[in-house]
């Protein structure tokens, strides 16, 4: 390796260290805080999550800092005039270029595994993190803002007593199909069970409404709701890529299971319509798990395809100014490359396009990208 290799590769390094750190603390602190507000963490559990957050950051973060340090690094080399040396020993200014494109290429290789982390470490802990703390997050909402919602029970309350809740009214609905429980009680205490993934409510001499029936209870009630599980089964953002092949075999058996059932005799229109309507829905998770590696590979190989147009960019331009140099490269990928990706998204999840045309965004960028490193190192 020559040593203007290692200088470039060096400068690279160090810029892009600094700038993957300080933006994904910035979009952890950002993301995290939201993420925890809504849930109503306080602040240490908030901490608690953030790490477990890092990876799906990193997905967001590494294709700006790989911009990031190529406008700077190209942008000096070109303004100080580094690259008319280079030619003038003879050599095509691809020996500058050629070491930016093996780092982009091993950094896209890390961010589509940051995407595979994410999907099968990063959120997974989030969840747990936040199931685990239910408690605690309850009573800190319940203090702050008299009330608690969330998908299975709704509390209010008059006030708190310590972990004591006063004159709660609590609703509970486990099951859409049945009608809602409500519990209206002097005093009430929560308890969870991580293990178990319950939350348990001990009222004292409650009210409780099923419909129109209305039961009084004279001493106490404990009531038990099963918390939902930590992670979502099959779903296309918590499965690694190595897992995608068997969630997609199994949902393919479940619509050939359905169907077997549309062929038998016997059946209802009713029955047929809502089987019809599962397997659309299975189909349409099917297509969304088959377009989800060339998401992540194509959203990994975006540093490359960001190195490709900021390359040229920032040699044409000759300026050691390398924030002008990255918003010059950041303008048509604004512009181009983020609505190309999101309606490649949506029409590869539909169906209208085959998987591969998540590639199309970083075609967009590429091409037009290589045409103008190729321009600049044969003029």
């Amino acid at each position: 390796m020559s040593i203007f290799t290692r200088y470039i590769l060096s400068e690279l390094w160090r810029i892009f260290g600094l700038a993957v750190m300080a933006l994904t603390f910035l979009l952890a602190v950002g993301l995290g805080a939201r993420e925890g507000l809504n849930r109503g963490m306080p602040p240490a559990l908030i901490l608690r999550m953030l790490p477990y957050m890092i990876p799906e950051i990193l997905g967001i973060t590494t294709p700006i800092a790989v911009l990031l340090a190529i406008s700077q690094v190209l942008g000096r080399v070109s303004g100080t005039n580094e690259l008319i040396a280079v030619r003038s020993a003879g050599l095509s200014p691809m020996v500058v270029v050629r070491p930016a494109i093996v780092f982009a290429y091993f950094i896209s290789l890390f961010t589509v595994w940051s995407y595979d982390l994410a999907a099968t470490w990063g959120r997974t802990n989030v969840r747990r993190v936040a199931v685990e703390a239910l408690e605690e997050i309850v009573y800190a909402k319940l203090k702050r803002e008299k009330g608690y919602e969330s998908e299975k029970f709704v509390i209010k309350v008059m006030g708190l007593d310590g972990k004591r809740l006063l004159r709660p009214t609590i609703t509970i609905q486990t099951d859409p199909q049945q009608p809602a429980m409500v519990l209206r009680a002097e005093q009430a205490e929560l308890f969870t069970d991580v293990k178990a993934g319950t939350l348990t409510i001990v009222c004292r001499k409650p009210v409780t409404e099923i419909g129109d029936a209305r039961i009084t209870v004279s001493d106490t009630l404990t009531q038990t709701i099963p918390l939902e599980t930590p992670q979502p089964s099959l779903h296309r953002q918590w499965l690694s890529m190595a897992e995608i092949p068997a969630a997609v075999d199994q949902l393919k058996r479940e619509v050939e299971q359905l169907r077997l059932y549309l062929r038998s005799a016997g059946a209802s229109d009713e029955q047929r319509a809502a089987w019809q309507a599962q397997i659309g829905q299975l189909e349409a998770r099917i297509r969304q798990l088959q377009t989800e590696p060339y998401l992540r590979w194509a959203n990994g190989f975006s540093c490359l395809c960001f190195v490709l147009l900021g390359s040229p960019v920032s040699m044409y331009r000759r300026s050691e100014n390398f924030l002008t140099n990255f918003f010059l490269c950041f303008l048509p990928i604004l512009i181009v490359y983020y609505p190309m990706l999101m309606v490649a998204k949506e029409l590869t999840t539909s169906g209208a396009l085959p998987p591969v045309g998540y590639w199309s965004a970083n075609l967009s960028i590429a091409v037009p990208g290589a045409f103008l490193l190729y321009r600049y190192c044969e003029s």
